[in-house]
C-alpha cells in the first residue's frame, strides 16, 4: 500500500506511442492505487483498464491531483478514458468498487497531438494524415463532421498486417464512419478509391465500431459523416491495431505469372508464408519444386480475423501457365495433410471466400 497517494504515486515515466502496463490490484483495504506520467508535449493520452475480475473505477487528474475525466462502465466491463492534454505532469487513480476487490491491468499511451502524423485539414482532398499505426491505440478527441460529402476525412497506413479497429466514442449526435483504400494508389482519395472496406457507426446510446484484417500494402482513407437527423457530431475516435507480422519480402501474386517462388523443397526442408488474404487482396499464390517423388505435409493456421482460408494445391501439367480443370492436385481442409508428389513444379494458393479478412501462415514441409 506504498502507491495510496500522489506523494507515493507509481512511475510511468514520459508517456510516448510504446504502451506501458503495469499489473496490480484494488481491494477493501486497498481502495486505490496512483500512477504519475508526463508529457513532453501536447498528446492524445489512452487510459485503459482491463482483466478486471471485479468492479473498478479510472481517473485521470491534474497536477494537482483534481479529477479530470473519469470511466465508471460497472461490473467488470473495461474502463477506457481518451483525453488530449498539454504538456506537462498527471496522475491515474484505479478505485476499488467491488466488495471483494480485483486484480487489474493499466495500458498507457501517448501520441502527438495532431493525431501522430503529418498534418492534412480534414477535407477529402487533404485528409489528416494519422501516419503508420504500428501497434496500441492512437486517439484523436473532440473532433467534429458534417453530413456525407462535408465530412471529416483521415488517411493512414499500417506497419504490419494487422488486426485493426476504428470506434467512435464520446459522441453528440451521432454519424457514421467508411473506410476505403488508396485503389489507384495514387495518394489521393476520389471516385476511383471505392466500393468501400468496411462501415460503422457511433452515437450517445450505441456504437459499431469498424473491425477487420488488413494488409500493410495499401493506404487507407476514414470518412466520418454526421447523421443527416444530428446538427452537429463531436467526437472522439479511436484505432486499435493488433500487429500480426508477415515474413514475406515481396506480396504474393495473384497469378501463377506472380507467384511467390520458394524454389526446391528438398527432403528435410520446410516453407513458411505468413501474409494476408481478404477484400483487398483476394488471392495468394506460391510455387515451389521436387526434385524426386516425395512425401510433401501442408500446414495452414489462421492467425488472425476470420477463419477457413482456402489452400488448394496445383500442377500445371501442360505447362502452359493456365490452371486447368486437370491441374488440382488437391484441397486442404482441416489443418493439416499430407500427400505424395512427384518431381515436378506445383502451385499453392491462398484465399478467403467472400469478403473475410485474414492473416494466415502457410508452411510447406518434405
Amino acid at each position: 500500500m506504498t502507491d495510496n497517494s500522489l506523494n507515493t504515486a507509481q512511475p510511468l515515466g514520459v508517456l510516448g506511442s510504446r504502451p506501458i502496463v503495469r499489473r496490480d490490484s484494488v481491494n477493501p483495504r486497498d481502495r486505490f492505487d496512483f500512477f504519475k506520467f508526463s508529457l513532453k508535449r501536447s498528446s492524445n493520452v489512452n487510459l485503459q483498464l482491463s482483466k478486471l475480475k471485479g468492479n473498478a473505477d479510472l481517473f485521470l487528474l491534474n497536477k494537482a491531483g483534481k479529477a479530470i475525466a473519469q470511466s465508471s462502465q460497472g461490473g467488470n466491463s473495461p474502463e477506457l478514458l481518451t483525453r488530449t492534454l498539454a504538456k506537462g505532469t498527471y496522475y491515474v487513480q484505479v478505485l476499488n468498487r467491488s466488495k471483494g476487490g480485483t486484480k487489474y491491468k493499466l495500458t498507457s499511451s501517448a501520441t502527438a497531438g495532431d493525431g501522430g502524423g503529418g498534418g492534412g485539414t480534414g477535407t477529402s482532398a487533404s485528409p489528416i494524415d494519422l501516419g503508420t499505426l504500428a501497434g496500441g491505440l492512437l486517439t484523436r478527441s473532440r473532433d467534429t463532421a458534417g453530413s456525407f460529402g462535408s465530412g471529416k476525412y483521415y488517411k493512414f497506413k499500417l506497419g504490419q498486417i494487422s488486426d485493426l479497429s476504428i470506434a467512435l466514442s464520446q459522441v453528440s449526435g451521432g454519424g457514421g464512419m467508411t473506410l476505403y483504400r488508396d485503389i489507384n494508389r495514387d495518394g489521393q482519395f476520389d471516385n476511383r478509391d471505392t466500393p468501400f472496406i468496411a462501415f460503422g457507426n457511433g452515437s450517445e446510446s450505441s456504437n459499431e465500431p469498424i473491425s477487420l484484417v488488413l494488409p500493410a500494402t495499401e493506404t487507407y482513407f476514414l470518412e466520418v459523416n454526421r447523421d443527416s437527423s444530428a446538427n452537429t457530431m463531436l467526437y472522439d475516435l479511436i484505432l486499435s491495431t493488433t500487429q500480426s507480422p508477415g515474413n514475406l519480402p515481396t506480396d504474393p501474386g495473384a497469378e501463377l505469372a506472380t507467384a511467390f517462388n520458394f524454389g526446391t523443397l528438398n527432403p528435410g526442408g520446410r516453407f513458411e508464408a505468413k501474409d494476408y488474404v481478404g477484400n483487398v487482396d483476394g488471392t495468394d499464390f506460391y510455387r515451389f519444386s521436387l526434385g524426386s517423388s516425395t512425401n510433401v505435409t501442408f500446414a495452414k493456421q489462421d492467425v488472425a480475423g476470420d477463419i477457413n482460408t482456402n489452400i488448394t494445391i496445383y500442377q500445371d501439367k501442360n505447362g502452359n501457365g493456365i490452371l486447368e480443370s486437370g491441374d488440382t492436385i488437391g484441397s486442404l481442409f482441416g489443418p493439416q495433410a499430407s500427400q505424395v508428389l512427384q518431381a515436378g513444379t506445383y502451385y499453392v494458393s491462398a484465399k478467403q471466400a467472400n469478403v473475410n479478412n485474414t492473416a494466415y501462415s502457410l508452411t510447406i514441409s518434405a
